[in-house]
């Protein structure tokens, strides 16, 4: 059952208390994130698991795209927008209206960064260009994200993630042998290029005092962190002329290294380029021999290609005479570095998962509907990060933020909503 406004209300102002932020490393400061979709947003929900007051802004008429990925129906929960708008209090500005670009230039005195991923020269021409936040705000640490950054030939282009994948020579590398190019079936450039973001925030942000001095622009484009980890094979390439192409589950620079059937039907990926791992499998394939051999006497021998294809036919012929449960326990008793490849069945019943707390049960504060979703990715001492509560409906916050911020009574705030400006 859908919670009444005034329960959201209470709901906002108890994660407004100083007591919900203790002890984390971001305390005290306050985020503003206008950006859509995935990359800019996962960044901010970055920063507010680590204790940052993250408001979100939206645009009154046209809530967060995020919101529309899969909405269960049956309950009107929005799953992705649940995980990357955890931790952030949705307030909605028309940012196209002067009396509504009043109220943002207010909330940016009050901040300490600026989340935005509109193309560039947008915000310019929405009057609220970089240079007047940074006038406004001295010390603002401006967080920008666009697919192709802010200069070069492309920087005025609209970017996807998708678009990134590709632009950065991930989906060309991603695929099998004589097959297509392959995009990945998640927003992997976005939550890369966001922790990337995050990253270069945190550390612009100890040099910067909110409304004094230290402000800048952080510049990240969606295709450049995928591309730095391709950093390898552009170096093989330039010193080598050789164009890197597909090559399914292998890794061109490691052998073996693969994903394998097992006799039950189900699947294990095993890398074995270090020498330790390497020999102790073929010790357990009763193939003690190969380690002398020449072809696969070191990783820079295995990974010819003639070579890599003859362990491939090996290690399957011998999984395929053993179940997933016998292979991981040899793997496991031997130091052999190996492991199931997870379903998220698998992942939900798994006793590591749930032992190390990768995933956190919280209550959907709308709805109160319990949902399990990922915990943050990291840790920092003792509880300094942490999923408070996930993603709220569209302009929920309106009401406290406005009033605890911008000092609007109910009135006030009534006559903007019915002008359209929140």
């Amino acid at each position: 059952m859908s919670k009444s406004q005034q329960e959201m209300n209470d709901f906002v102002t108890s994660q407004r208390n100083t007591e919900c932020f203790k002890g984390q490393p971001l305390a005290g400061k306050r985020v503003l994130d206008i950006s859509t979709v995935v990359a800019g947003p996962y960044a901010a929900a970055l920063l507010g698991d680590a204790g940052a007051e993250v408001i979100k802004i939206e645009n009154p008429a046209v809530p967060d795209a995020l919101r529309t990925w899969g909405t269960i129906s049956e309950t009107g929960i929005e799953p992705y927008y649940a995980v990357v708008g955890r931790n952030k209090l949705p307030v909605s500005i028309n940012l196209k209206s002067e009396k509504g670009k009043e109220l943002f230039l207010e909330l940016v005195k009050q901040a300490d960064v600026l989340i935005e991923n509109v193309r560039v020269g947008v915000m310019t021409k929405l009057g609220i260009s970089h240079a007047t936040l940074l006038e406004i705000n001295p010390g603002l640490v401006i967080g920008k994200i666009s697919g192709y950054g802010m200069n070069g030939p492309h920087a005025r282009q609209p970017g996807f993630g998708t678009l990134a994948e590709a632009y950065s020579g991930y989906t060309y590398l991603n695929g099998h042998p004589n097959g297509s190019p392959t995009s990945p079936p998640i927003a992997l450039a976005d939550m890369t290029a966001g922790v990337h973001l995050a990253y270069a925030v945190g550390l612009a942000l100890p040099q910067a005092e909110r409304g004094v001095k230290g402000g800048t622009v952080v510049d990240v484009s969606l295709y450049e962190p995928l591309f730095g980890y391709h950093g390898g094979e552009f170096v093989s390439y330039h010193q080598t002329g050789e164009v890197p192409q597909p090559i399914g589950n292998e890794l061109r620079a490691a052998a073996p290294r693969n994903n394998f059937k097992t006799k039950d039907g189900k699947w294990i990926a095993l890398s074995c380029s270090s020498q330790k791992p390497w020999e102790a499998l073929a010790i357990q394939m009763d193939q003690e021999h190969l380690i002398q051999e020449p072809r696969f006497l070191t990783n820079n021998d295995r990974i010819k290609p003639e070579n890599r294809m003859i362990l491939n036919e090996i290690i399957q012929g011998w999984l395929l005479g053993k179940t997933e449960e016998e292979a991981l326990e040899l793997f496991r008793r031997e130091g052999i570095t190996a492991g199931p490849i997870m379903s998220m069945q698998d992942i939900d019943e798994d006793e590591h998962y749930k032992e190390r707390g990768s995933f956190v049960s919280v209550e959907d504060p709308a709805t109160g509907i319990d949902l399990k979703m990922p915990n943050v990715s990291f840790r920092i001492g003792e509880d300094t990060t942490k999923v408070r509560f996930p993603g709220l409906p569209h302009s929920s916050a309106n009401e406290v933020i406005f009033k605890d911020m911008l000092g609007l009574d109910c009135e006030e705030i009534k006559e903007l909503h019915e002008l359209k400006v929140v």
